[in-house]
């Protein structure tokens, strides 16, 4: 049975890419949803966290989703 290797590198360029769609979306939702009482560091770096997660551990098959998706709207 052979192991295969993971692959750090592709892991980190999703993860960085995936934080920073993660920012932008995280500022958007902020100042859509702001209140005095939420803080932003904690809100867009969560979202950042969280997408640039989920975008490193899927990878590819994040992003053909996430563009699958976003396809319908008209910039």
């Amino acid at each position: 049975m052979v192991e295969h290797e993971y692959d750090w590198l592709r892991f980190w360029i999703h993860f960085i890419c995936g934080a920073l769609l993660g920012g932008l979306l995280g500022i958007g939702s902020w100042l859509r949803y702001w209140q005095p009482d939420h803080s932003p560091l904690l809100w867009i770096g969560g979202c950042a966290l969280a997408v640039g997660l989920v975008a490193g551990i899927w990878g590819d098959r994040f992003w053909e989703r996430f563009l699958e998706d976003v396809r319908w709207f008209r910039w």
